[in-house]
């Protein structure tokens, strides 16, 4: 590619990403469409998390180069990364217990089909723009550290398509391709994303292909879900057909991820026709310093200015596009483990169905003697995962009844920073030593987070180290599939060891 029309290309990028992220940023997570015109648009200078992370990969390209792994990545991320949110904080308690990737984005992770990894697809598309297949290969490499399935997919069909577009500046052409090398066709990203196209190619009116949208992917309980977000993304700029404004803004309108989708199209847009995708009104509304939370900024080397991420993209390019290997990188294969991996997490319930137990009698027991009746102890049932799937014991009950001893051995943090977090996909009542936690009946399916528990609460309980207390978890209108889960973590959202559930005090 000719030198200056590369360079704009990377500063439509990375402009486009800044600049419609916050346009999407103030609607993040609604469950809702937004109704949204030019007019409502409000910018605030916000760090924009879809980027740091990709400031860090840049570092950790320029150490690795082109035999960048993911586990190298894994190593960069327990340097430069202390905290995170959902699949990012799963990732560094994985790598902390000393799994590697793509163990860590496969292992007790509830959100691997996050949007944490689509969102880091630029770098690889950028640095790589002429090798499509290298783009997707180091894209896959990113997201295993805390992704698996189609949360490694969906980062691989944007790096794929962007690299395509950087050199093509076909937005649609680019898209296409991306979809043609999907590794799997009947994966979830595969197919949702085809009807998409289908509905493009058979003529259907945005509006009635909006609706379908939302009838359908919209629904998803986890608004970061990566394939829904990847569909509005999709959708918008097929029928946006490069106009910025009505991309984006369609984007957002979706509701859901909206900083993310609406960052995406940005950046897209700009890979495909470099600043020349912006109106000029709206070309001075980026700072050219960088908005970067303290963590990012802190690291020696990485760019605070949109002229050196610009400069410090190309150099990198430069560098090591002639690096790479002769033939076709490989498709992504979804990682499997051979052998058993070390358990992150352990815990053990007393699960009791109320027609068939006396629960007041059981806790009373319990209280007293401080052990499980001998009576009940082939109902303590082990989980190795942060997340209980209880569906067995779902067939047989309408309301399930569960105990257990929390032994509280965590000594790293002050009790005044704990924090307890309890979801379940039924309504749910939490008690600890007999007082009443926490009695959520809002029936949304669950997301075990601690910064967005649905499915139950998220709140500070000071607990005294060495303390044991007596749990008693009731769910109720039980039906299968049903899962619930009870974990503590910090007030940056990590999860936290040393909170341990077993039967007897």
């Amino acid at each position: 590619m000719e030198k200056q029309f590369y360079l704009d290309k990377i500063r439509g990028c990375w402009f486009g990403k800044c600049l419609a992220g916050a346009v999407g940023m103030p609607f993040e997570g609604v469950p809702f469409t937004v109704e949204m015109e030019e007019k409502d648009i409000h910018l605030s200078d916000v760090p924009n998390d879809d980027l740091e992370m990709q400031l860090i990969w840049m570092d950790a390209l320029k150490r690795y180069g082109t035999g960048l792994t993911s586990r190298d990545l894994g190593d960069v991320w327990m340097e430069r990364i202390p905290h995170g949110c959902d699949e990012y904080s799963v990732a560094i308690h994985n790598l902390r217990h000393g799994l590697r990737p793509p163990a860590t984005g496969r292992c007790n992770n509830f959100f691997h089909d996050g949007m944490g990894a689509t969102i880091r697809s630029e770098i690889w598309a950028l640095v790589f723009p002429e090798r499509p297949d290298a783009a997707g290969y180091f894209a896959q490499q990113d997201a295993e550290v805390d992704h698996w399935g189609d949360g490694v997919r969906c980062e691989i069909f944007m790096a794929t398509a962007e690299a395509h577009a950087c050199c093509h500046s076909d937005i649609e052409g680019a898209l296409r391709f991306a979809l043609a090398h999907i590794d799997d066709r009947e994966s979830r990203t595969f197919r949702t994303l085809k009807r998409i196209f289908d509905a493009y190619d058979g003529g259907l009116p945005e509006s009635a292909a909006r609706d379908r949208l939302l009838l359908t992917v919209q629904r998803n309980s986890n608004f970061t879900d990566c394939v829904m977000n990847l569909c509005f993304i999709v959708h918008s700029l097929l029928y946006g057909r490069g106009d910025f404004l009505e991309t984006v803004l369609s984007a957002v309108r979706f509701g859901r991820d909206t900083d993310c989708t609406g960052a995406s199209c940005g950046a897209f847009l700009g890979i495909a026709k470099g600043m020349a995708a912006f109106p000029e009104k709206w070309r001075s509304c980026v700072a050219d310093r960088l908005s970067l939370s303290d963590y990012v900024s802190c690291i020696p080397g990485v760019p605070l200015t949109l002229t050196e991420l610009i400069e410090r993209t190309a150099e990198l390019h430069e560098a090591l596009s002639p690096l790479l290997r002769a033939g076709t990188y490989p498709a992504y294969v979804p990682w499997e483990p051979v052998t058993p991996l070390p358990e992150t997490t352990h815990a053990q319930w007393l699960i009791l169905d109320a027609a068939r137990c006396d629960a007041a009698a059981v806790e009373r027991e319990l209280r007293e003697t401080g052990k499980c009746p001998e009576s009940l102890r082939s109902r303590v049932v082990p989980f190795s995962t942060f997340v209980m799937d209880l569906s067995e014991f779902a067939d047989r009950a309408g309301t399930l009844h569960l105990f257990s001893f929390l032994h509280v051995e965590n000594t790293g943090v002050a009790p005044e920073e704990i924090v307890f977090s309890a979801t379940a996909d039924v309504g749910m009542t939490v008690w600890m030593d007999g007082r009443r936690l926490m009695n959520c009946h809002n029936r949304q399916k669950m997301l075990p987070s601690f910064h967005r528990a649905e499915g139950g609460s998220a709140f500070s309980l000071p607990l005294q180290p060495g303390s044991t207390h007596l749990f008693h978890v009731t769910l109720y209108n039980c039906l299968p599939p049903l899962r619930a889960c009870l974990m503590f973590g910090n007030l940056f959202n990590d999860h936290l060891d040393g909170f341990r559930f077993s039967p007897d005090a």
